[in-house]
């Protein structure tokens, strides 16, 4: 294969996907594995390059730049993923530079939201809008900005992060060093933790009686019109309502687009959130902002990746 092709990483707190793709769009390769936090940064990151390796070496391509999505915080212009809640022990690991010094090509790092925002603008719900505002809601929750086709940073691409907007000041300490973020009430983790607590209290035992209860059990029984379950799920939506009507009436977008685990419920999702929102966005016409489920499922954040490796790879430079 003589065209150079792109590698994208998209690095979860669960799961990673690495994708190998060539200009045309056309995907050459690709592997899943569970991220496995235990074992640390250093073993994680080999086995991804692994990975790589082993894809270009069965379909004999050339590998032309390198683009990753990381939970964050993360320094772009350093390459460094910094401390994100969810990879405990990754602080001020020096990504970028692992991945140069091992295939000598470009790669860009960029806030695993951002990746995941970039994919559903450019080939899943997003396509079509001018702007919108992307929120992940799985083990935590991450936000991104899209602005006519360009992800907004702002600060240490810091901006978005709708998951450590604080909704609740006398809620629950957050990983992040905050009390009461959406994400400690309404991601998968959270949901999962309320739903232990509330069923430990009703039935005098311990929360860990209760471990295997996920956000989707929760989902199940909620379905099932379980009435525990309906209280954690009507409080999950009070509280998401809060947090994305904050960020619709700052932003403004044309469509906020929701992704992760936890928008697999669909409608039962979304068709009380739209209205618990509409009740709370009085600054603007809310019937104008399109509420919508993210598309590309877990597809999303690779997808986002290797549009990052390709801007890299049409610069012929590091684009950090």
């Amino acid at each position: 294969m003589s065209q150079k092709i792109v590698a994208g990483i998209d690095i979860g707190g669960t799961k990673i996907a690495v994708a190998l793709e060539n200009q045309a769009g056309g995907r050459v390769a690709d592997r899943r594995f569970p991220t496995d936090v235990a074992r640390g940064p250093e073993k994680i990151v080999d086995e991804i390059l692994r990975a790589i390796e082993e894809m270009l070496a069965e379909t004999g391509a050339a590998l032309g730049a390198v683009g990753i999505g990381c939970p964050g915080p993360i320094d772009i212009e350093r390459g460094l993923v910094l401390s994100p809640t969810n990879l405990p022990g990754w602080i001020d690991f020096p990504l970028v530079e692992l991945v140069e010094k091992r295939f000598g090509v470009p790669v860009v790092l960029d806030n695993d939201a951002n990746a995941a925002a970039l994919g559903e603008y450019f080939f899943g719900a997003g396509r079509g809008f001018r702007d919108l505002f992307y929120v992940t809601i799985s083990t935590g929750i991450g936000g991104a900005i899209v602005c006519e086709g360009r992800i907004h940073h702002g600060v240490q691409a810091g901006a978005g992060e709708v998951g450590h907007t604080i909704v609740d000041p006398h809620g629950t300490a957050c990983r992040c060093g905050a009390r009461g973020c959406l994400e400690t009430i309404a991601s998968g983790t959270g949901i999962a933790r309320r739903m232990r607590e509330r069923l430990a209290a009703q039935n005098g035992g311990n929360v860990e009686n209760y471990r295997r209860i996920t956000a989707e059990t929760v989902v199940e029984a909620v379905r099932s019109d379980n009435a525990t379950a309906r209280a954690v799920w009507d409080e999950t939506i009070e509280f998401l309502a809060i947090g994305l009507g904050n960020a619709i009436t700052i932003v403004a977008p044309q469509a906020v687009v929701i992704g992760g685990g936890v928008a697999a419920a669909g409608e039962l999702l979304l068709g009380p959130l739209r209205e618990a929102i509409g009740k709370n966005v009085t600054m603007l016409p809310i019937e104008k902002v399109e509420i919508l489920k993210a598309t590309l499922g877990s597809e999303s954040g690779v997808c986002g990746a290797l549009i990052l490796g390709k801007s890299a790879l049409e610069r012929g430079q590091n684009v950090r």
